[in-house]
């Protein structure tokens, strides 16, 4: 291979590793399996000047949600933080890119991890819970890869997926468990057995004595003393902290 051609090559290399870091740095990553192209990742801390066009602000139980190109942002002070929206809340309009799937026979949205279905009123969607058997094509890189009876799976929100191979060699992914319990062809797997202590997805009222604070790529987790990860999780008038790795 001639120098300036291994030249040409190492700067374009370098040209992606600058604009993955830069983008990084504004709350956004490349989402290459995804097929959201730049997307916001789960926690990520951004300024109210961070938004490339106007936004729509969606009060919810007390909350202005920011939302923008499908993606939800929720106050912190001075920032917002990159969230989950709450099942219940409604939108007007669908973020462009949405799929259309269905569940049990019956219709939904979705887009980015969050599912909609058609609200009461008139062009409104709400987010609703991710429905048992639905499949999608794609999932954020936000998904986390877990190990469950030596089974791999797929975690977002609480939600579990498997992922499933189709006769054209696509690859899907089924939820198949909410909340710690996860349902597979070979039987029921409970993710929270009574004698192995907490697990991840278990949400509790207060934290373990002694627990640290540490802060991962911009969101801040409290650390128990047998390694327990907990994030802080607002809701009206309470708060409670999700495990989210051990």
């Amino acid at each position: 291979m001639k120098p300036t051609l291994i030249r040409v090559l190492c700067l374009a290399a370098l040209s992606m590793i600058l604009l993955q870091d830069v983008s990084a740095q504004r709350g956004r990553v490349y989402h290459p399996r995804s097929g959201y192209g730049y997307a916001p990742h789960r926690g990520a801390r951004v300024s109210f000047n961070f938004f490339a066009g106007p936004r729509t602000v969606y009060p919810y139980r007390g909350v202005n949600y920011h939302y923008y190109g499908g993606y939800y942002y929720r106050p912190y002070g001075s920032y917002l933080r990159v969230v989950a929206p709450p099942i219940g809340i409604s939108i007007n309009v669908l973020p462009r890119g949405y799929r259309n799937i269905y569940a049990g026979g019956a219709p939904y949205y979705y887009y980015g991890g969050t599912y909609y279905r058609q609200g009461s009123k008139k062009d409104t969607y709400d987010v609703v819970d991710a429905p048992m058997g639905a499949s999608v094509p794609e999932l954020p890189e936000d998904a986390k890869v877990v190990v469950i009876n030596g089974q791999k799976l797929y975690e977002l929100d609480g939600t579990y997926y498997k992922e499933d191979i189709r006769d054209n060699s696509e690859i899907w992914y089924t939820v198949v468990g909410k909340d710690g319990k996860v349902n597979t062809d070979d039987g029921s797997i409970d993710d929270q057995p009574e004698d192995n202590g907490p697990q991840i997805g278990d949400i509790v009222d207060k934290l373990p004595s002694d627990c640290r604070t540490v802060v991962v790529n911009g969101q801040k987790y409290f650390v128990s003393p047998d390694d327990i990860y907990y994030e802080e999780v607002v809701g009206k008038n309470t708060i409670s902290y999700k495990i989210v790795g051990k």
